[in-house]
C-alpha cells in the first residue's frame, strides 16, 4: 500500500508541473505577439500586399485591409476626446427689446457688436404709420458672446424675449479630425502604389481610388472649416419694438358712444331690411308669370258685357 501511494503521488507531482510548464510556455508567447507590433506590421509590409490586378477587385482588398491604412476611428464606441481639448459649442441668441428711440438703439447695437470685434449680418428697419421697428443680426466673437448681451440688454427699456441655446459639437468634429487623418494616410498609401503600377490599367484603377478619397477628404475639411467658424463667432438676433403708451382711462358716461352704438343699431336695422327685401324679390321671380296671368285672368272675367247686345 505505500509503494502504491508513493507511486500515485509521483504521479500526480508530474502532472502538476506539467501543466505549470504549458501554462509559462503559454504567457511566454502571448506576451512575445502583444510586445512586438513591429514585426506584425513588417509581415504586413513585406508579404501582405497584393499587386492589383485590371479589375481592381484586389485593390480594393489591399486598400482596406492588407495596406496596413489605419481603419476609421468612432466606429466601435465614441471617439475619445483629450482632457486638454477645447468644447465646440455653437452659441445662439434671440433678444427682444423695448426702446423709445428705435433707430438710436439700433445704431448703438450695432457699435456694440463691432467693439467686441463682431459683425452685422443683416440690418432692417421697418417704418409704418405711427411707429418704426428694427430686427439685426448679430455675429461676435463666442468670448464675448456674454458680455456683449449683458450691453444690448440695456440699450431699451424693457427685455421682451431672451432666449439663448448652444449645441455642443465637440464629438463631431474629433470624430472629423480622426477621420481626416484615416483619409489621409489611405491617400499616401494609393500614391506609393500608384508608383509601382505595373500597367495602365492599374495605374488608371488607382488613379479612380485616389479620387475618391481626395473628395472624401475636401468633404471633411469643408465640415470641419463650417464647425470652426460657427464655434468661434456666435450669431445674436436683435428685435426692437417701439414703446407703446398705454390709452388714456375713458369716462363712465359718454354721450358720443351712445350716439355711436345706436347709429350703429340702425343701420344695422336697415341692412336687416334691405336684405330680406332683395332676397324675396330674387327668390320669388319665378312667381311674376303667375301673377301676370292671374291678374289678366281677373280683368277679362271681369270686364263688362257689351251694351248693345244687351239691350238686344
Amino acid at each position: 500500500m505505500e509503494n502504491l501511494r508513493s507511486t500515485l503521488v509521483a504521479k500526480s507531482l508530474g502532472v502538476g508541473v506539467f501543466v505549470l510548464l504549458v501554462l509559462a510556455l503559454a504567457a511566454c508567447g502571448s506576451e512575445q505577439t502583444t510586445s512586438d507590433p513591429e514585426g506584425v506590421s513588417v509581415g504586413r509590409e513585406a508579404g501582405g500586399v497584393d499587386q492589383p490586378d485590371a479589375s481592381g477587385s484586389d485593390l480594393a482588398q489591399s486598400t482596406k485591409g492588407e495596406v496596413g491604412v489605419p481603419e476609421e476611428s468612432g466606429t466601435i464606441g465614441e471617439p475619445a476626446i483629450p482632457e486638454d481639448f477645447g468644447r465646440k459649442v455653437v452659441k445662439t441668441a434671440n433678444l427682444g427689446l423695448r426702446s423709445e428711440e428705435v433707430r438710436q438703439s439700433a445704431a448703438q447695437a450695432q457699435q456694440v457688436a463691432a467693439a467686441a470685434g463682431g459683425s452685422i449680418f443683416s440690418s432692417q428697419v421697418y417704418r409704418s404709420e405711427d411707429s418704426v421697428t428694427a430686427q439685426l443680426i448679430l455675429s461676435v466673437p463666442s468670448e464675448e458672446f456674454e458680455r456683449v448681451l449683458d450691453e444690448l440688454r440695456g440699450l431699451g427699456e424693457k427685455v421682451t424675449a431672451d432666449t439663448v441655446s448652444g449645441q455642443d459639437v465637440t464629438e463631431e468634429y474629433v470624430d472629423l479630425q480622426s477621420r481626416e487623418r484615416n483619409l489621409r494616410a489611405t491617400e499616401e498609401s494609393l500614391l506609393g502604389l500608384y508608383n509601382k503600377a505595373g500597367s495602365v490599367e492599374e495605374a488608371l484603377s488607382i488613379q479612380r481610388e485616389l479620387t475618391n478619397v481626395r473628395g472624401e477628404i475636401e468633404l471633411v475639411q469643408g465640415r470641419i472649416k463650417y464647425l470652426d467658424q460657427h464655434t468661434a463667432y456666435s450669431q445674436i438676433t436683435l428685435d426692437i419694438q417701439p414703446v407703446t403708451s398705454p390709452p388714456p382711462p375713458k369716462p363712465a358716461w359718454d354721450p358720443r358712444d351712445v350716439a355711436a352704438h345706436a347709429w350703429t343699431a340702425s343701420l344695422g336695422v336697415l341692412q336687416a331690411i334691405a336684405t330680406t327685401l332683395i332676397s324675396a324679390i330674387v327668390f320669388g321671380w319665378w312667381l311674376a308669370p303667375v301673377l301676370v296671368g292671374g291678374l289678366l285672368w281677373w280683368r277679362r272675367r271681369n270686364r263688362p258685357s257689351n251694351p248693345a247686345t244687351t239691350e238686344s
